[in-house]
């Protein structure tokens, strides 16, 4: 499997702690929190991307999940003034275990915001105008990833919950 197929299992399979913003790091809620319009006002044609640094230069990559395939869109400006264009159409196929197509319910942002090595979760959950500021503002919740699950653990971990899913489905 592809790192990028083991991030977007990581959103379901993965033990998140519920953190608050830390102004001290690069990454907080409050950073997204500030730059989540840069991404999500009119720079993508679809809705709920998957920010994440796909080409380590620095600024957030787009992922679309759609239909078994992930789409990657190469962000070409910087995160303030983010430029996306398609890189790579098929850049890599999951597969579907629902019988109904899996959707991202919010905008996510991944990153390492406390510096351990792996990738943590924030969502982008509201978005309100602003009649002040005459322009949106955005509440973003952040999980930390605490588990340091090789792959191989992880494999094992969602063929479990596959079995258990299976089970289920015959018994009902």
């Amino acid at each position: 499997m592809k790192k990028i197929t083991a991030l977007f299992i990581t959103i379901f399979t993965f033990s998140l702690t519920v953190f608050s913003g830390n102004e001290d790091n690069k990454y907080s809620n409050e950073y997204f929190e500030k730059i989540s319009g840069n991404f999500l006002e009119g720079k993508l044609e679809f809705e709920n991307p998957v920010m994440v640094d796909i080409d380590k230069d620095g600024d957030f990559d787009a992922l679309k999940f759609d239909n078994g395939n992930v789409e990657y869109y190469k962000n070409t400006g910087s995160n303030d003034l983010p430029v996306f264009i398609l890189e790579n159409k098929n850049y890599e196929k999951y597969s579907q275990a629902l019988f109904v197509e899996p959707k991202m319910p919010y905008p996510l942002f991944f990153a390492d915001k406390d510096g351990d090595g792996d990738l943590d979760l924030f969502a982008v959950k509201d978005k309100q105008f602003s009649n002040v500021k005459q322009q949106y503002e955005y509440n973003v919740s952040g999980a930390e990833n605490t588990l340091g699950l090789d792959t191989g653990t992880l494999i094992t971990i969602i063929l479990v919950l596959v079995i258990v899913l299976l089970l289920l489905a015959i018994l009902r």
